[in-house]
């Protein structure tokens, strides 16, 4: 199996996992946030929603680009259309659709290549490294989703 078949599998997996744990919130607390400064289960699968297009133009340009006052006002925008937990859903699967496919066409050749990142302090990852980092994030959230659902009493694995 290639490296981009496997990411593939685990990003789309992922995905689901995350998109199950969520629904399986009691819809009066999709939007509950523990403290001021947390985030809400829905807040986070805003961001998911729109994550997975973060990670297109590294894949196709090679490096990390400039991500600008426009662009997180653009993120936050499109953020805020998505208010309910089918729209993110449906956002988040086909934008992950598009990202799988990109992962799918990855050359073979260039997983070696590393690109510095532009947080980290001058860490360099390998463009393998960088086709997981959408099932990364994924992942991620998941773990903070699942903690929500263990603070309101539920503890069954979804």
């Amino acid at each position: 199996m290639r490296v981009q078949d496997q990411v593939v599998r685990q990003t789309q997996r992922a995905l689901e996992d995350v998109l199950r744990a969520a629904a399986a919130l009691p819809p009066d607390r999709l939007a509950w946030q523990p403290a001021e400064t947390s985030r809400s289960a829905l807040n986070q699968l805003q961001e998911l929603a729109v994550s997975a297009s973060w990670f297109l133009p590294i894949l196709s340009e090679g490096h990390f680009p400039e991500f600008g006052d426009h662009a997180r006002r653009e993120t936050e925008r499109i953020r805020e259309s998505l208010d309910t937990l089918e729209k993110c859903r449906d956002q988040a699967r086909d934008g992950t659709a598009q990202l799988c496919q990109a992962i799918a066409q990855f050359p073979d050749g260039r997983l070696e290549d590393e690109i510095l990142v532009p947080f980290g302090g001058g860490m360099t990852l390998t463009m393998a490294d960088v086709l997981g980092l959408h099932a990364w994030n994924l992942t991620y959230h998941l773990g903070q989703i699942n903690y929500l659902q263990t603070m309101i009493g539920d503890r069954e694995m979804h």
